[in-house]
Formats: C-alpha cells, structure tokens, sequence
C-alpha cells in the first residue's frame, strides 16, 4: 500500500492531537489540589516556626529543642506529627528520621509550606495527616448522622454519654446541650 502525502499529514495530526490531549490531561490532574492537603504538616511547623528566634535559627541542635519542647506539649494530630517528623517523646518513640531535615531547612528560613512539600517526597504519610472536620450542629440534621459521629460532638463539647444507648438519646442530649428546640 502506497501512502500519500495526505494519508501521512493526516496520520502526523493525529499522533499531534493525541499528544496534545494527554498533556492536557495529566495538567488537569495536577491542578485539582485538594485544599487540606498537609494542613496537619504545615500549621505544626508553622507553629514550630513561630517560636524560634534569631538566635536559634542558627544553631540546629537550638532549634531541634525547640521542636522537641513543641512535640513534648502538643496533642492529637500533632502529635502524631511529631512522631512523623522523628521527635517523639520516651514512651512514644518516633518514626522517620526527618528531623534533621527539618531544623535545616528552619536554618535556611524555608518556610512550612514548601518544606511540607519536600518532606511529603520523602514520607508521603505526613501529607495524609488530617484534622477532622468540624460539625455545625445548629445547622445539621442530627438524625442524620451516624452515632460515631453524634459521641464525637458529645465528646468535643464535653457532654456525658453515660447511660446514652439508641441514636435518639444522644440526638436529644446535644440538642438539649445547644438549646435546639424541635421543629414539629
């Protein structure tokens, strides 16, 4: 079979559209970052930052007791941050081994945003980390929600859960707690 010029600008086209879109795609997936993406990682370096001064931007061992005093107060994700990061305490350990990394990048003055993003190359599960989302009970339907997440709330605001057993119990306890009254 013989080609012809036509064939052949048509069959180049082709391959040039086909090329054309993939890129299209792969840059359309990349654009589409989620918002919450290392939100654990950058606000508790963030705040680690915060409370380094001048002086101890330059010493990395300063700057690591900083981390260590931050990781030996804080709670819940950032803990479990800490651990991720390689400054754990004794009865928790750590780890990863990034916290080297970590108060060298401080010294350099990089700030949490990027240096998150270089450590999620590194260990990915940083970036996973998560705060769990806040519920606006006032304007939720309670009846809705699963009780794991009703004894969450109950939990948060510091409401007794004692003697609660079915969904109704818990739904009228935190609308009593809040001073929701029932729509009829």
């Amino acid at each position: 079979v013989a080609w012809t010029n036509s064939s052949r600008t048509n069959a180049s086209v082709m391959r040039v559209l086909l090329l054309l879109a993939f890129v299209c795609a792969v840059l359309g997936r990349e654009a589409k970052k989620d918002p919450r993406e290392c939100e654990v990682c950058i606000s508790t370096l963030a705040e680690i930052d915060n409370l380094l001064t001048v002086e101890q931007r330059k010493d990395n061992e300063k700057i690591e007791g900083v981390m260590q005093d931050y990781c030996d107060k804080s709670k819940g994700k950032e803990k479990t941050m800490c651990y991720y990061m390689g400054v754990g305490d004794k009865e928790m350990g750590t780890a990863g081994g990034v916290k080297r990394d970590i108060s060298s990048s401080f010294a350099r003055g990089i700030n949490s945003k990027r240096l998150c993003a270089r450590l999620k190359k590194k260990d990915a599960q940083m970036c996973e980390l998560r705060y769990e989302k806040k519920i606006d009970v006032k304007n939720t339907d309670l009846k809705k929600l699963r009780v794991k997440e009703l004894r969450k709330i109950c939990e948060d605001e510091g409401i007794s859960t004692v003697g609660l057993a079915e969904k109704d119990e818990f739904v009228n306890k935190i609308k009593t707690h809040f001073g929701i009254k029932d729509d009829l």
